[in-house]
């Protein structure tokens, strides 16, 4: 059987390297320096959230996104699967009937079609990775679902912060929680 080949390729594409952090390098660690203000770019889903793409290929892409202390994004879908790094302040995913404290210098998977939502507690800002990518600005970047579907099978939520459970149809805010993932609490973009 003849062994294909393929045709030389006769130039590379363009390299896209971006900064997004200042770094200090020492002999034994290097130190990133990340602004929490606002980004360029107003984003669907949360108010006063704001983001900028760093680099896309399409099939795969990277944005900073930040979150002013007290917002988030309500409970959400979207396409593909996300890789988020938080880089700057504190803030909380709810996934799987918890919520979950999330600090600068964690990574965690999403899977695009698992119900989740994230909160910023302070100002928050994430490296988020995701395939397919989507535009920080486009409207179908994450498509919201009913806040029931963040809650455990058994019909609670959790929050790991404060040790408080909300069992259905109460939702956190009822029990005190200042880290419920609703959308009055997260304050949603119109």
């Amino acid at each position: 059987m003849p062994h294909e080949t393929r045709p030389p390729r006769t130039s590379a594409p363009a390299l896209n390297i971006v900064t997004w952090a200042d770094a200090e390098l020492d002999d034994d660690r290097t130190t990133l320096r990340v602004g929490h203000g606002p980004l360029p770019s107003a984003m669907h889903g949360a108010v006063g959230a704001t983001g900028r793409e760093l680099a896309t290929i399409g099939a795969i892409g990277a944005d900073l996104i930040r979150l002013p202390a007290g917002s988030g994004f309500q409970p959400h879908t979207h396409p593909g699967h996300h890789v988020l790094t938080v880089v700057g302040g504190i803030g909380t995913i709810t996934y799987g009937g918890k919520v979950y404290e999330t600090n600068a210098g964690q990574t965690y998977l999403i899977e695009g079609d698992v119900p989740h939502a994230v909160g910023a507690i302070t100002d928050h800002v994430i490296l988020a990775v995701g395939s397919p990518h989507m535009p920080v600005d486009h409207e179908n970047r994450m498509a919201p679902v009913p806040y029931e579907e963040v809650i455990a099978p058994d019909g609670d939520l959790t929050c790991l912060i404060c040790a408080v459970t909300a069992l259905a149809p109460t939702k956190l805010h009822a029990e005190g929680c200042p880290h419920c993932p609703c959308a009055t609490c997260v304050g949603v973009a119109p």
